[in-house]
């Protein structure tokens, strides 16, 4: 009796201090609209097919306690497993001719065609290249950055779990906003053509690694006191948001623009715009044979905001006591530099559909011939989230259970390999930029005109998806398609049923694939991704900086628009 009134307490105790768990979580999470896959909580739980995991799930949160097993980032290879070596000289060129070269039936956009045009392509700012990230790899990372054209050839369209069953030919860079037509957004997702779990050597994308500096120094920065910048100052109110709300007045576009202020003179006189970065030698120090991309806005007001996008094919979760939770398919990581009249001004880090935002002035820089005064981002190993310093950063459960970690591993320059293209959008606060409006009924008009009519208004949409996403003068043929999709970037989160998934906490072994650029808000008007408060941290604090629990007020997650 003793015994079994022990045993009784101590489950008691479990069961509270779960309870205590998900509750304190609950509250101190920054994250606060519900999440797609939770949408789902009902339908997804339902898929299991045993009772009591059903009723654990439901009721205590453990879900899929029968399907766990360890989950490394690495296997041991096998005839799984292509050698990096074998693929390193082709991987470049193969994934150049299929997805950014010329596509079949499809005339080039070259700066000659524009001449008699008001969409004559644009050089991009030189203060832009000047100032753009650097960013720092994990030393230890498995998942090294990828390039979106060959990440399509290894995966499939599915309508949620249902596959589509559609020929490579048909989802590539120039074409993949046509399968718009076929699946609402929300519904679409481009799935692993392999099991994830056997980890194909275009998972890891190692042959992206890039090509190491051979002056680049291993230290440590002594930071300053963590404060937040003052935004209301007369000359941080013209940059810091250009379309204010209550109280405070648009700064005045009249203003005559202060000479830029180049830190890197030399490379500015060195550098031919005309030229894609693409072309640039394959071992040059810092570079990666996975393009990134950079889209500008133009937010008026002499405010110019260049988001550097970089993809991964995947992101691998991080563990609490040897449980691994977050993966996905596909991983797009994003940074934002806004400049004023050629100036920068602050720099924002995505780090898990939120982030943070500092002042210019107030994140390391670079060192060394072509880096200087370049700003320096740290990436997280596996979830690649961008951080201002290296060290340890808590986030999602209390008490540091789930942190990124973050080091001065390999350092990555993706002006070396970039496509460039500007996005001609308004301020939209708060809101992704939406989707082209589909066309009305056509139902009470003939066979005949409703084809003519809806073929008329693929024509005007089409013209304005080339009037509103454009490529640089830099790279003229750059396909502009892919970034019109609206679908998920990767696998659906697999079902309970699956015995690669299981939940505790709150947190998924696997997560949805996410959505691309076009949803991380580009017309925003301040500085940050979503919210309507926006602090600009003006120094680094190495205790501070790193208190998830601290930035609960400045991350926000972003509510994903239902196409």
């Amino acid at each position: 009796m003793y015994h079994l009134r022990r045993f009784f307490i101590a489950i008691l105790f479990i069961v509270i201090t779960w309870f205590a768990v998900v509750q304190l979580k609950r509250y101190i999470d920054p994250n606060t609209h519900i999440s797609e896959e939770d949408r789902e909580e009902v339908k997804w739980i339902a898929t299991s097919k045993h009772f009591l995991d059903r009723n654990a799930c439901r009721y205590v949160g453990l879900c899929g306690l029968a399907h766990y097993h360890w989950d490394p980032a690495t296997l041991p290879k096998s005839k799984h497993h292509k050698k990096a070596q074998q693929i390193l000289s082709d991987v470049e060129e193969d994934a150049h001719n299929a997805g950014w070269g010329d596509a079949p039936g499809r005339e080039g956009l070259k700066p000659d065609d524009f001449d008699a045009d008001e969409r004559v392509l644009k050089d991009v700012p030189q203060f832009v290249l000047d100032h753009a990230p650097l960013i720092h790899l994990y030393s230890g990372e498995e998942f090294w950055p990828s390039d979106i054209a060959e990440h399509l050839t290894h995966t499939t369209p599915f309508r949620n779990h249902t596959n589509l069953h559609l020929n490579t030919s048909e989802h590539t860079l120039h074409n993949l906003h046509k399968l718009n037509d076929l699946v609402k957004g929300r519904y679409m997702f481009m799935q692993s053509k392999d099991d994830v779990e056997d980890r194909p050597s275009w998972l890891s994308s190692a042959y992206n690694r890039p090509t190491p500096f051979e002056d680049q120094e291993e230290e440590v920065d002594t930071y300053t006191e963590f404060e937040d910048m003052d935004t209301e100052s007369e000359e941080a109110v013209q940059w810091w948001d250009p379309f204010p709300r209550k109280g405070r007045t648009s700064p005045n576009p009249s203003t005559p623009p202060p000479k830029p202020k180049y830190h890197r003179p030399e490379l500015r006189k060195n550098r031919r715009q005309n030229i894609p970065p693409r072309i640039g030698k394959p071992d040059q120090a810092g570079r990666s044979p996975a393009p990134a991309i950079l889209i500008m806005v133009d937010k008026g007001h002499g405010i110019l905001d260049a988001f550097w996008f970089y993809f991964y094919s995947y992101n691998l979760g991080t563990t609490v006591m040897t449980m691994r939770f977050g993966n996905h398919i596909g991983d797009w990581e994003h940074s934002l530099i806004r400049f004023h009249h050629g100036v920068p001004k602050a720099v924002f880090f995505s780090a898990h559909s939120g982030g943070t935002a500092f002042s210019y002035n107030s994140v390391e820089k670079g060192k060394g011939e072509g880096r200087e005064g370049r700003p320096i981002l740290y990436s997280a190993l596996g979830s690649h989230a961008m951080y201002a310093m290296p060290g340890t950063h808590p986030y999602v459960l209390p008490f540091g259970l789930l942190a990124d970690v973050t080091d001065r591993g390999p350092l990555w320059d993706p002006v070396l390999n970039h496509y460039s293209y500007f996005y001609n959008t308004s301020i939209t606060h708060n809101v992704d930029a939406q989707s082209i409006p589909s066309p009305n009924s056509l139902t009470s008009l003939s066979p005949e005109d409703i084809l003519s009519q809806a073929q008329s208004r693929e024509d005007e949409a089409e013209n304005k998806r080339r009037q509103t996403f454009v490529p640089s003068s830099a790279n003229p043929e750059a396909p502009t398609s892919w970034f019109w999709y609206m679908g998920h970037w990767g696998d659906k989160f697999y079902e309970l049923s699956d015995w690669r998934q299981w939940r505790f906490v709150g947190q998924y072994h696997y997560v949805n694939g996410p959505l691309g650029p076009r949803w991380k808000n580009l017309g925003r008007s301040k500085v940050c991704q979503s919210g309507w408060s926006c602090r600009i941290l003006d120094s680094i604090s190495d205790k501070k900086g790193k208190s998830w629990i601290k930035r609960r007020s400045l991350e926000r997650e972003v509510e994903v628009p239902v196409a």
